[in-house]
């Protein structure tokens, strides 16, 4: 049960440090197609989740505070998500705009035509700094490769048009020369939620591919546990190309990872999601599980390393990791 008082912080003036933006256009689909990509991304079964049906901007905010204010008071409570349901226009407006109408920092899921919505609501502190961490720390490897800055965009909280709803990731990046595009979408996507919420950040993952029409090709989730012990899952998930021909077990490989179509194409070649415990990384205050973590460098750039550089594929040691996700111990 909720508690009836509310977060008394002061009002953010965007979702994030910056506003969000919006990028992408809309895309139709069949009416079969349309329900099976609403039903794979807003299932609203959510375990523990506040399920409320046409509220006011106030009740909203209220429900949003209360859950924040929960989830960092107290570390066995682990729900981060709204359900919203009949959304008058002026509430999907308020919630989608650039300014903060909840007063807390949130990840938005928005189907307009259904007028419905999952909301998810970000912890403070360790949850924002492992993201953010993790960012900086990309930067950095680029830069050390001869990698500029005007090279990518880091997208932070940029929201994105799907097939039937639009979405915002907790950061991504999108090589320079392809934000020229109406229609860019970022080729690495950081997720970050809480352990108990894995099944919707899988959910999440798959609407990034799905709806990108593969575009995206790699999708990181941080799970992130702090009761009874503190730990940092990290999960990798990425595209590769496949032989001519998806064999049965290539396909059953996808389905089994990520509720994946059977068959599934880029604009070249048949391609299949891959997931393995090699890129399943875990990290608790013993030490970390699984490391290093290695990024292919042709997924993120969008191109193969320039000869004669140092440019190659990304790889975060055991040492980075732990340096990244360090917040999640210090925490309190």
């Amino acid at each position: 049960m909720l508690s009836a008082s509310t977060v008394s912080s002061s009002s953010l003036d965007t979702k994030d440090a910056e506003s969000a933006k919006t990028t992408g256009s809309p895309e139709s689909l069949s009416p079969d197609e349309a329900a099976k990509d609403y039903e794979s991304h807003l299932p609203f079964k959510i375990p523990g989740a506040v399920v409320l049906s046409g509220p006011s901007i106030s009740i909203l905010r209220q429900t949003a505070n209360d859950i924040y204010l929960q989830i960092n008071s107290d570390t066995s409570y682990s729900n981060q998500f709204i359900i919203v349901s009949n959304l008058s226009r002026q509430v999907q407006e308020l919630i989608g705009g650039d300014r903060n109408p909840l007063e807390v920092p949130y990840r938005l899921t928005l189907d307009t035509q259904r007028q419905q919505a999952v909301i998810r609501i970000m912890p403070s502190g360790a949850h924002e700094r492992v993201t953010q961490s993790f960012s900086n720390e990309l930067v950095v490897k680029l830069l050390d490769m001869g990698i500029r800055p005007r090279a990518y965009t880091m997208n932070a909280a940029t929201r994105y048009h799907g097939k039937s709803c639009d979405k915002e990731a907790d950061q991504s990046l999108t090589p320079s020369r392809d934000t020229f595009s109406n229609k860019v979408w970022p080729s690495l996507v950081i997720e970050t939620g809480l352990s108990e919420s894995e099944a919707q950040l899988r959910a999440d993952a798959y609407w990034w591919f799905s709806n990108s029409d593969y575009k995206v090709n790699i999708v990181m989730l941080f799970h992130i546990q702090r009761s009874p012990e503190r730990r940092v899952t990290i999960k990798l998930y990425s595209l590769r190309p496949a032989t001519p021909r998806v064999t049965r077990g290539l396909q059953a490989e996808a389905e089994r990872t990520l509720l994946s179509n059977p068959t599934l194409y880029q604009t070249d070649s048949p391609i299949v999601l891959r997931h393995s415990a090699a890129h399943e990384i875990v990290i608790t205050s013993r030490g970390i599980q699984n490391a290093p973590l290695e990024l292919d460098f042709e997924s993120v750039m969008r191109r193969q390393p320039a000869p004669n550089t140092r440019e190659k594929n990304i790889i975060f040691t055991a040492e980075d990791l732990a340096e990244c996700c360090n917040h999640v111990f210090l925490e309190a």
